[in-house]
């Protein structure tokens, strides 16, 4: 804490010096007067020794005051400096962060929305609200981060928001590898039908969207189900092709993933290999290109020895 400026201490009173003058002069007379000097020289003396004791206790009063004066005037001018510094501090940062959202290539109007809705957040709101937001915010921070880096991003568990946002926001194309271990359940959930719509849509604005089903015997292929799928997801305009793993180059390590636009690929770990116990341990976003163009690659192989699909009334009984 800084300490508080020197207070200027009352000037001695007007009587007191008087006092001293006069006793100075009184003193000087008695010691003139004592050493048998004419009174006119004593009377003199007094008077000036007087004087010149006023004047010394004068500028030493002038003096003092002076130099708190000058401590003053410091403490002002630093303290001034500093709050100056501060504000241009201030200033500075806000309009770098200016800068920043003007040329950002996300949007302005974007960014500036995320901070006035994050302000209006009211002071008054439950403690939890305060929480959850800050902890979102603090996700999505890190998101960006992670993108602006080119790396890789985890989501531990199966995520929904990232699959249905990047298909909305699709451009070019949308290349799936789907596994059995991992997309047993997915068509028949909530979530797999939102998917699709957004499939759906997205073929329809001119995106092309391609399946690979993955099965795990040549038996599989005549699964009604199977075809049922297939079928429903050609009508939405998705190619649909169907891959055994006898078939796989060996060299070609399969999993389950999706190209976006061959620039992003999202990634997904089955906690097991059983197809009715597998859930979706991670998700992953992957934007490093070296990493992106195998999985590209990846695709367009397992897309050349893949096959279409036999209509439904056309498969052969087992």
């Amino acid at each position: 804490m800084t300490p508080p400026p020197p207070a200027l201490a009352p000037p001695p009173s007007v009587a007191r010096k008087i006092l001293t003058t006069v006793a100075t002069g009184g003193l000087t007379f008695l010691i003139t007067n004592a050493a048998n000097l004419p009174q006119d020289t004593s009377l003199t003396l007094s008077v000036l020794i007087g004087g010149i004791a006023l004047l010394i206790r004068f500028l030493i009063d002038f003096d003092r005051r002076l130099g708190v004066v000058e401590r003053l005037a410091r403490d002002g001018l630093t303290g001034t400096r500093k709050l100056v510094t501060d504000a241009f501090g201030d200033i500075s940062e806000a309009t770098d962060l200016h800068r920043m959202i003007g040329l950002s290539s996300l949007g302005e109007e974007v960014i500036r929305n995320l901070v006035r809705n994050a302000v209006l957040v009211p002071a008054a709101a439950p403690e939890i609200i305060h929480r959850f937001v800050r902890a979102r915010i603090a996700e999505t921070s890190e998101l960006l981060k992670q993108v602006s880096d080119g790396g890789t991003v985890t989501y531990y568990g199966e995520d929904r928001e990232w699959l249905l946002g990047l298909t909305r926001n699709a451009t070019a194309s949308i290349d799936a590898i789907s596994l059995a271990a991992v997309d047993h359940s997915l068509w028949q959930s909530e979530t797999g039908q939102r998917y699709l719509d957004a499939q759906r849509v997205a073929a329809a604005d001119g995106t092309k969207v391609r399946r690979i089903f993955v099965l795990d015997t040549a038996a599989d292929a005549g699964d009604k189900d199977l075809a049922l799928v297939c079928s429903e997801q050609v009508r939405l305009g998705i190619d649909v092709r169907l891959l055994v793993r006898d078939d796989v180059p060996q060299q070609l390590r399969v999993h389950d993933l999706i190209v976006f636009d061959d620039t992003l690929a999202y990634e997904m770990t089955p906690t097991s290999s059983d197809p009715q116990l597998a859930q979706i341990a991670e998700t992953r976003l992957v934007l490093t290109e070296y990493r992106v163009q195998q999985c590209v690659q990846l695709f367009r192989e397992l897309w050349e020895v893949s096959r279409e699909p036999e209509p439904p009334g056309d498969q052969t009984k087992t």
